[in-house]
């Protein structure tokens, strides 16, 4: 029994050390972009240093209390430093729940799974989005979704992200990925000025552990949205980057729109219990937000987001 006692002590410090390393690493994630790719890891650096805190106060000092409760909170603050500032951003005032002229945005990444299609594209149909961001769709995907819900579909990348809107756009774009290919997967869509003047953006960016592809991605959307008009300006997708990312927040201050999702987790849907948000959506100063909320499990292994926005004027 004590041997057993023994080995569980030593665990907990090693984990406690691996996660109060990683969220001290992390803040390097200021200045070098390998080093950010572990700010993507702060609630688990958290939910370890949690842990390790509650075991230090059921442990002696002779058997290892007082470094579990250095690494513990080591852990702790180290991570809260990355994920408090999410909380703590200013966020533009809410519209009514009446508010005229509303409109739906639903952003989905359906893994290229043809999982229950009939139940995904009855779901999208109940929800009656204005506007449908599919990031990952399959041909059956795209074709059940038409069967249920009458709309004008535009795709980018042979459809690789593809939007559905109520009428036909006025203008798609669908750009080259870019410098070395590395691009995000996008479709832009510009809507007549009868139907909103809205400007579509539907994206999809690499994993960020391939640290120079997703330095590009954001490099190419700063690229393809400098000169767009931003004020009914809508971008939503898989971002594959948490909020707490010092790469999201240096994007996210040139781009000139406003997140409005969260830290909404919408990854991975196993157990039903998904930690990471990397599915956003961003809207111009001419919305404000009605409501943001995610989507029930329908097979993928992103949960869908939905946000209602209305215009200003």
């Amino acid at each position: 029994m004590a041997s057993v006692r023994f080995v569980f002590r030593g665990l907990i410090l090693v984990l406690g050390a691996l996660a109060a390393t990683g969220a001290i690493l992390a803040h390097g994630g200021r200045f070098s972009r390998h080093l950010d790719v572990l700010t993507h890891l702060s609630l688990i650096y958290l939910a370890t240093g949690a842990v390790v805190l509650v075991c230090a106060i059921f442990t002696s000092m002779a058997h290892g209390k007082l470094p579990m409760a250095i690494f513990g909170g080591l852990a702790a603050l180290a991570s809260l430093g990355l994920i408090v500032p999410e909380f703590t951003r200013p966020i533009s005032p809410k519209a009514a729940s009446g508010a005229p002229g509303q409109i739906k945005v639903i952003q989905f990444n359906v893994s290229q799974r043809d999982v229950g299609l009939e139940e995904r594209a009855r779901w999208i149909a109940r929800q009656d989005p204005d506007f449908l961001v599919l990031e990952e769709s399959t041909p059956a995907m795209r074709a059940a979704v038409l069967r249920h819900l009458p709309r004008q579909m535009s795709c980018g990348m042979t459809c690789y992200t593809a939007i559905f809107t109520r009428t036909a756009p006025e203008k798609v774009d669908r750009p080259r990925r870019g410098r070395y290919g590395l691009g995000p997967a996008i479709t832009i869509v510009h809507m007549a000025q009868r139907d909103g003047g809205y400007i579509v953006i539907g994206t999809h960016y690499t994993w960020p552990t391939k640290v120079r592809p997703h330095h590009e991605n954001t490099a190419r959307m700063l690229l393809l949205t400098k000169s767009l008009p931003k004020d009914r300006m809508i971008i939503a997708g898989d971002f594959n980057s948490t909020p707490w990312s010092f790469a999201r927040r240096r994007e996210e201050a040139r781009i000139g729109l406003e997140r409005r999702t969260r830290a909404l987790p919408s990854w991975p849907t196993n157990f039903g219990i998904p930690f990471l948000p990397i599915d956003h959506i961003y809207a111009g100063g001419d919305l404000r937000t009605v409501s943001v909320e995610r989507g029930p499990y329908l097979g993928s292994d992103h949960y869908p987001i939905i946000a209602v926005l209305a215009p200003i004027s």
